[in-house]
């Protein structure tokens, strides 16, 4: 059995990869998140990226790198630089559908896999004073389009079509399958 490594400091993933019963080690990559063009093809290169560079270290392991983005109007909603862009995003998202994309880069001497999945989420319609509560808990304002599917931002989300895990950022069913086979 290889040790499994992960490319990132997300609670959230963390969280997941605990629940499927793996054990590993945590070991961000760092990198800088520059989204440009199509997204899909932008949360692709960056798990991909997150994960070679901590690969190319520890080579004799399998790492998992992982990238969530939030996409509405083929718009890319990152995380937000601050309240104010966070409140922005969090308006233009009330009452509407938008997609997340959460792709995975699992890289192992036996081999590299890089998937994705997508999902889509409807928010309610929320207001101003709703907002503004939301951003005093410092919630949004690490997380891609300014909310966690898994925290107190659930209280707007009104229907998901698709893998929720894929939206709190990693698909647990796809991720578990790759794991199982590169891990033996």
């Amino acid at each position: 059995m290889r040790f499994l490594i992960l490319a990132s400091e997300s609670k959230r993933r963390v969280e997941i990869l605990k629940m499927l019963g793996y054990h590993f080690f945590v070991i961000p990559s760092r990198i800088e998140e520059e989204y440009k063009g199509n997204p899909l093809i932008n949360a692709r290169r960056l798990a991909y990226k997150k994960a070679f560079k901590v690969w190319k270290e520890y080579k004799f392991s399998t790492v998992l790198g992982a990238d969530t983005i939030v996409v509405l109007d083929n718009k890319i909603l990152g995380k937000p630089k601050d309240e104010r862009e966070a409140k922005s995003m969090l308006r233009e998202l009330s009452g509407r559908w938008h997609k997340v994309i959460t792709a995975v880069a699992i890289l192992s001497p036996k081999g590299k896999v890089l998937f994705h999945d997508i999902a889509w989420v409807k928010f309610t319609n929320i207001d101003d004073e709703e907002i503004d509560e939301y951003i005093k808990t410092g919630e949004p304002l690490d997380k891609a389009g300014a909310y966690g599917v898994q925290g107190l931002g659930a209280k707007f989300v009104e229907r998901i079509r698709g893998d929720f895990y894929t939206v709190m950022g990693l698909p647990a069913s796809k991720t578990d399958r790759v794991l199982k086979f590169l891990l033996d």
